[in-house]
């Protein structure tokens, strides 16, 4: 009998010792008494985007590169699916090249979950001075996986593909020297359309705000034809888990819609996703996608559209430092950060900003949610200094969700208990970033 206690009591100590190098507790410190928050708001105050003066008109060119596989490979949105069975529709890289004589601007979205942050690894070490990459994605979830080589990763999203991912990369660098040979003189007209009926907030539908507004451009190139970049909030998440078919969801749909009647190109840039789904769509499943497509696409059509005021263009990268991850295991507790490393890796990310006339696009590492957009008043703070805002998710980095700060610690929405990887107070945090960038447009 005494053996026994002493069994169970070793027992006992092994799991509490295990559990405490596992799991401890949130830290709810305010961010401003971190140090990485201070060096991260040291940086901004030092940080000038790179001027680059119009040498010549703007013009501009596009391409679509086809990477729907042919063998089998993972998916990834979901619950691991290891290998797809049928391509409903196709995905794709699209990229669209603004050039003013002195910079030539890439954006490249990917019909994937996220922009894949080896592929952004890949393409920006043979990118050039005179060449500024702006990434995004569609955050389709019956898309790809196998692109991300960290365990969590390899389990998550599919085996880890470095010959495929390695082909993406070489495909996408040819066909941005491939269009830097093609650039035609453009006009750029900037468009927005409300269509808050078809998103709602999946933290609080009841009474969480949310940014419903379809903003984008219209591109007229000097041969006649037209292209259209477009950005909605809500979470491409129409096709059911269970699906083992490939597919776009609705901006496939949409950028189909589009094709199909007025433009030769169309891209679809993943906006404030963070905590919107769509709503309002009797439709399922791939009729929903097809739906709310061409629904956002009408919408376009009768939107509005003005000239961007003039060829000036701004870029630059801002890196973001971050404390510790903090995962949740319970409501007051997480895995702690070298669990979380040792399975996915260390946060990082950093901030793409492109200003092009009076447009300001800013590419963040996450999910970012429309709530602050609206809630902190980015975009109205942006017309002050007579420019427009423009947030995109997914910009080659990936650190989880950016939702705001109030949800932190009352919500058992997966968007805080799985997706948040960040912890509170990073809400606020990135709005900071966003709210410091644009005043310095008023300077």
């Amino acid at each position: 009998m005494k053996k026994l206690f002493v069994w169970f009591v070793g027992i006992v100590v092994a799991v509490a010792i295990l559990g405490i190098a596992l799991i401890g507790p949130i830290d709810n410190t305010p961010l401003t008494e971190k140090q990485f928050y201070s060096t991260t708001l040291h940086r901004l105050d030092t940080f000038h985007a790179q001027i680059h003066p119009a040498k010549g008109p703007l013009r501009a060119a596009w391409a679509t590169l086809n990477i729907t596989p042919r063998s089998a490979m993972p998916m990834a949105g979901y619950a691991p699916r290891y290998q797809f069975e049928s391509v409903h529709d196709s995905l794709f890289i699209r990229i669209l090249a603004i050039d003013n004589g002195g910079i030539t601007c890439f954006i490249i979205s990917a019909d994937l979950l996220i922009f894949p942050p080896l592929l952004k690894e890949k393409l920006t070490a043979h990118s050039s001075a005179n060449r500024f990459l702006y990434f995004t994605a569609s955050h389709a979830h019956s898309s790809l996986g196998g692109w991300d080589n960290s365990t969590l990763g390899n389990v998550i999203l599919g085996s880890y593909q470095e010959e495929w991912l390695d082909s993406l990369a070489h495909r996408v660098t040819a066909s941005m020297d491939s269009l830097t040979n093609h650039l035609q003189a453009a006009t750029l007209n900037y468009f927005e359309a409300d269509a808050g009926e078809w998103v709602e907030n999946r933290l609080d539908p009841e009474h969480g705000q949310t940014d419903g507004i379809i903003r984008g451009l219209q591109i007229h190139l000097a041969d006649g034809s037209r292209g259209l970049f477009a950005t909605y909030s809500a979470h491409p998440t129409n096709i059911s888990h269970l699906s083992r078919a490939l597919s776009g969801d609705y901006p496939g749909a949409l950028i189909r819609s589009a094709e199909l009647h007025d433009y030769r190109f169309a891209m679809f840039a993943g906006g404030m996703m963070g905590s919107h789904r769509v709503k309002g769509i009797p439709d399922t499943q791939f009729a929903m996608c097809d739906s709310l497509g061409a629904r956002l696409y009408q919408k376009i059509r009768l939107a509005p559209a003005n000239p961007v005021k003039d060829s000036t263009i701004a870029t630059g990268v801002l890196p973001i430092d971050f404390g510790p991850s903090q995962l949740h295991v319970l409501q007051e507790y997480k895995v702690r950060d070298w669990v979380f490393r040792g399975l996915f890796r260390k946060l990082k990310g950093d901030i793409r900003y492109m200003k092009i006339g009076n447009l300001i696009f800013i590419g963040a590492p996450c999910d970012f949610s429309g709530e602050i957009f609206v809630r902190d008043h980015l975009g109205a703070l942006a017309e002050k200094s007579g420019n427009k805002l423009v947030i995109t998710s997914f910009n080659g980095d990936y650190v989880g969700y950016i939702t705001y700060d109030d949800h932190f610690g009352h919500s058992e929405q997966e968007e805080i208990m799985a997706m948040n990887w960040v912890g509170p107070h990073y809400g606020n945090y990135f709005s900071t970033i966003v709210q410091k960038i644009i005043e310095k447009e008023r300077h």
